[in-house]
């Protein structure tokens, strides 16, 4: 627990103040004008005791850093830059509700266009968050056909054959033929007007090329282009009169109750992208975390439903101010017709979410755990009398399965059954490298679930950080580590459902994993069985053939074009023959 000694060397200044816990993992990042007053607050027992927060997180912080700023401003940006790096447990985050794709322009002499699924790591220009991932897929291929700029990752230093979008005309094809620099660039700037909302200029561009293809009876092409054209007003609704054609808004609902927050992105008249949020705060959690951590494109003008302009707080009218946003207002004020839309899709994403959301704060209750289990992992080890050990990892985000999270861990290192060892190296492996799930899910019972915690200790996280719980399958009783008692559901609960369908997906995971692998090394193995096949043949033979089917069917002439040994060659035909 920190001392109130801390507070003697902290500066009345501005800044950014960052609680640390043991590890020197900051657990809470925030700002002040006056840091040492900020600080100063957390210590005061009146306010302890009206936010659980507060005490939480005093009681658990070994340690306090802090970085003096030069003004409020500067403070802001440098506590919105920690936040996004480091997701300290205790800040308010916002989360999706599913994974928003972005698109990316590459920073290169010919910049190539791709759908991405996170700004990190890339250097390039980001447009987005889209809807979904089809969205992304049409507008690129929308791109493809007007624009023509490549999507594909081929080494431009070295030229090689074209695909068939060369063929098909939707690609300049630097990989193959001299391009000129110049002509091209010009078509990314015309990507990048387009992706930044001006909808209308390449829709008028479709428009008359079709109509020129008409005139000169290329009826096929002009087909081509019609479909192009009603594929672009699905993916884009206009907006209609309320919203002049050239303005940029973003239009933002909050229910508070789920919390579910929906954000509709207009530009240039167009909806360009429909976004849903779960958030455990208020709007200027959704302003600051949106806009300000995350670094999302600002506006024109924000319309929000119901706001109360005098509740938003200053620094954050200042920043949207000081970064050109022209107007924050509230939305009845402005529209009866996006009132409704978003209303209607407010509705929509809370009905969606109910449920699902139900279930998730029962989970919180009635398992006792810290926090609502907004993400979940499970894993599962699977071998076959100890032989071929492999482990599962799923991820279940807001109640749901997300597949581009799972994982599968191969523990060569087993010989013999042993879930203990197994469970520990698994989560050895996983949690040194990618932060924690608000839930980690076990199949199986104590033993199982005890091991698991035990490996969490020994790579520095308590049961502090994490909750876990597994469940034993004899009589789908729900376990938790130590000498906490069992816990037994209704079969038809709801909770102990969503652990069980958990349960059965990381097992199949894990299994399908396992008989892969299996069935891999079994078909290897059939060549062990040839005389003068060593472990460098076998390996030369399935990286040519690809499989033992593959080789059972070639001749004896080309088996010795890999092996080099005609003697040999004629052996293992005679073999499969």
């Amino acid at each position: 627990m920190l001392d109130r000694k801390v507070l003697k060397d902290i500066p009345n200044e501005p800044g950014v103040y960052i609680f640390k816990n043991k590890d020197s993992k900051p657990i809470y990042i925030g700002k002040a004008k006056k840091l040492k007053n900020r600080v100063s607050s957390y210590f005061n027992p009146s306010n302890q005791v009206k936010n659980e927060k507060i005490k939480l997180i005093v009681e658990e912080a070994e340690f306090l850093d802090y970085i003096v700023a030069r003004n409020e401003d500067e403070a802001l940006i440098l506590e919105s830059n920690l936040i996004f790096n480091h997701k300290p447990k205790y800040n308010i985050l916002l989360k999706d509700t599913r994974v928003y794709p972005y698109i990316a322009i590459t920073k290169e002499d010919f910049p190539l266009i791709k759908l991405v699924r996170t700004k990190k790591g890339e250097n390039a220009f980001f447009y987005g968050p889209y809807s979904n991932v089809s969205m992304v897929r049409g507008i690129i291929e929308i791109i493809q056909w007007v624009y023509k700029v490549r999507t594909c990752e081929r080494n431009l230093n070295k030229k090689s054959k074209p695909c068939f979008l060369y063929h098909l005309g939707k690609c300049f094809a630097p990989c193959y033929v001299d391009v000129d620099k110049k002509e091209y660039n010009k078509a990314v700037r015309k990507v990048k007007k387009f992706l930044n909302g001006d909808v209308k200029s390449i829709r008028k561009y479709i428009e008359d090329s079709m109509k020129q293809y008409a005139k000169i009876l290329n009826f096929e092409r002009a087909a081509q282009l019609r479909d192009l054209l009603f594929k672009l007003d699905k993916l884009f609704m206009p907006i209609g009169v309320e919203i002049a054609h050239n303005k940029d808004v973003d239009i933002i609902a909050i229910d508070n109750e789920y919390p579910i927050a929906v954000l509709i992105i207009i530009r240039h008249g167009y909806v360009i992208s429909k976004l849903t949020f779960t958030i455990e705060g208020n709007i200027n959690d959704f302003l600051h975390q949106y806009y300000i951590v995350r670094k999302n494109i600002l506006p024109e003008e924000i319309w929000i439903k119901d706001l109360n302009i005098e509740k938003i707080d200053e620094d954050i009218k200042h920043f949207f101010i000081s970064n050109g946003i022209k107007e924050l207002s509230n939305l009845s004020e402005k529209s009866s017709e996006l009132l409704e839309i978003i209303n209607r899709n407010l509705e929509e994403e809370v009905k969606k979410q109910t449920d699902l959301g139900n279930t998730l704060k029962q989970a919180k209750e009635i398992l006792s755990l810290k926090k609502i289990p907004y993400r979940m992992e499970g894993i599962d080890i699977s071998h076959l009398q100890g032989l071929y050990t492999v482990a599962s990892l799923i991820t279940f985000e807001n109640g749901k399965p997300k597949k581009d999270d799972y994982r599968r861990y191969r523990l060569d290192e087993f010989k013999e059954p042993n879930d203990f060892e197994s469970i520990r190296t698994v989560i050895k492996r996983r949690y040194t490298k990618h932060p924690l799930p608000d839930l980690l899910f076990i199949d199986g019972g104590k033993g199982q679930v005890n091991s698991a915690v035990e490996a969490l200790k020994e790579i520095g996280y308590t049961l502090d950080d994490v909750d876990v719980v597994g469940i034993a399958k004899e009589d789908e009783r729900i376990v938790f580590p130590g000498d906490i008692e069992d816990l037994h559901l209704p079969l038809d609960h709801p909770v102990l459902r969503m652990l069980i369908f958990m349960r059965d997906e990381t097992h199949r995971f894990a299994i399908t994993f396992n008989r892969k692998l299996r069935a891999k090394r079994f078909e290897r193995s059939k060549l062990d069985d040839i005389p003068g096949i060593g472990p460098k043949r076998k390996k030369a033979l399935i990286n040519h053939f690809g499989s033992i089917e593959n080789i059972s069917k070639a001749s004896w002439q080309e088996i010795n074009k890999v092996i080099n040994n005609e003697k040999v060659a004629k052996k293992i035909k005679e073999f499969f023959d």
